[in-house]
C-alpha cells in the first residue's frame, strides 16, 4: 500500500509541468549583448539555455533591457520612468544588472592621460564618491519596484589590460569601481555581486608567468604604449592586438567565450542562492 502511494506521488512529480521563472536583465551593453558574434543577447541567452538544459523542472524566460552606452543614471532613469521595464521588473523572479562601465569610461577618457599621480588619485576618490551615490540610487529604485526577488549584479573589467598592462591607473580605477558596486550591493537585501574583472581583463594570459611576459613585452616597447592617442583609441573600442575573450570587432566587449564566462559565474551564484537551480 505504501509503495503504491509512493509510486503515485512519484509519477505526479515526474509529470508536473516545469516551474516557470522569469529573468529580467537591465543595464548597458553587457546586458544588451554587444560583441556576441551570433547576436543572441550575450549572457541573457546563454543563462536561459544553461538553466533550462540543466534543470528540467524549470522553464526560464528572459527579458533583455540592455542599452549600449548607458551610464548608471541613464539606466536608473529607465527603471523609474519606463512602464514596460517596471512591469518586467515587478514580475521577475530573478533580476540581473550590468552598470558602471560607462560611468568609468567617461571618467577615464577625461583623466587617464594625466601624468600627475596626486591629481589622478584625488579625482578617482571623488569619482568613487559620486558613483557610490548613483549605484545606490539604482539599487534602491529597483527595490522599490520589486522588493523580494534576488538581484545579481556584474562587476566590470579592464578591456585594455592586455594592450597596456603597464598603465596601472586603469586597473586601479576598475578595481575601485568594483569595490564600490560590491560594497553598495552588500548593504541591500538579496543583492549579490558577481566579479568578472580578473578572467575578462587577463584574457588568455591566465597564469602569473604569462602576465609577467605580457608586462615585459610592454616595457620593451617603451613609452610608445603610453601615447595618449593609442590609449584614447582603445577606450573608444579600437585596438591592434587581441584579448581572446573580447570581440574582434571592437576589442572591447566580450565575445562568445567572454559571455560564456559571465554566464558560468552567474549560474554559480544562482545555484548558491536559489533552491530551484541545480548546483
Amino acid at each position: 500500500m505504501v509503495a503504491g502511494i509512493a509510486f503515485v506521488i512519484y509519477n505526479q512529480y515526474q509529470n508536473r509541468p516545469p516551474r516557470a521563472v522569469k529573468l529580467t536583465a537591465v543595464g548597458d551593453s553587457l546586458t544588451q549583448g554587444v560583441g556576441d558574434p551570433k547576436g543572441r543577447g550575450g549572457y541573457t541567452y546563454l543563462i536561459r539555455k544553461k538553466v533550462n538544459d540543466q534543470n528540467p523542472h524549470v522553464k526560464m524566460s528572459t527579458a533583455n533591457f540592455g542599452i549600449s552606452g548607458e551610464t548608471t543614471n541613464q539606466i536608473n532613469n529607465r527603471v523609474v520612468h519606463s512602464a514596460k521595464l517596471r512591469r518586467s521588473l515587478r514580475t521577475a523572479d530573478v533580476i540581473t544588472v550590468t552598470t558602471g562601465g560607462n560611468d568609468l569610461l567617461h571618467f577615464l577618457k577625461n583623466n587617464v592621460v594625466d601624468n600627475n599621480r596626486t591629481q589622478l588619485n584625488g579625482r578617482l576618490t571623488h569619482y568613487q564618491t559620486s558613483y557610490r551615490q548613483r549605484v545606490n540610487r539604482l539599487f534602491t529604485d529597483i527595490r522599490k519596484v520589486n522588493s523580494h526577488s534576488p538581484i545579481f549584479v556584474f562587476g566590470i573589467y579592464n578591456p585594455v589590460y592586455v594592450y597596456f598592462p603597464q598603465v596601472s591607473f586603469i586597473s586601479r580605477a576598475v578595481a575601485a569601481n568594483n569595490t564600490v558596486t560590491k560594497s553598495v550591493a552588500q548593504k541591500h537585501s538579496q543583492i549579490y555581486f558577481i566579479p568578472i574583472n580578473k578572467p575578462l581583463s587577463d584574457g588568455q594570459y591566465r597564469t602569473a608567468k604569462s602576465r609577467q611576459h605580457l608586462r615585459q613585452r610592454a616595457a620593451a616597447i617603451g613609452n610608445q604604449s603610453n601615447d595618449a592617442n593609442e590609449i584614447e583609441a582603445l577606450l573608444n573600442g579600437n585596438a591592434t592586438q587581441s584579448n581572446r575573450y573580447l570581440s574582434t570587432e571592437d576589442h572591447f566587449h566580450p565575445n562568445q567565450i567572454g559571455y560564456q564566462i559571465m554566464t558560468n559565474l552567474l549560474y554559480k551564484q544562482l545555484s548558491q542562492h536559489l533552491d530551484w537551480v541545480k548546483g
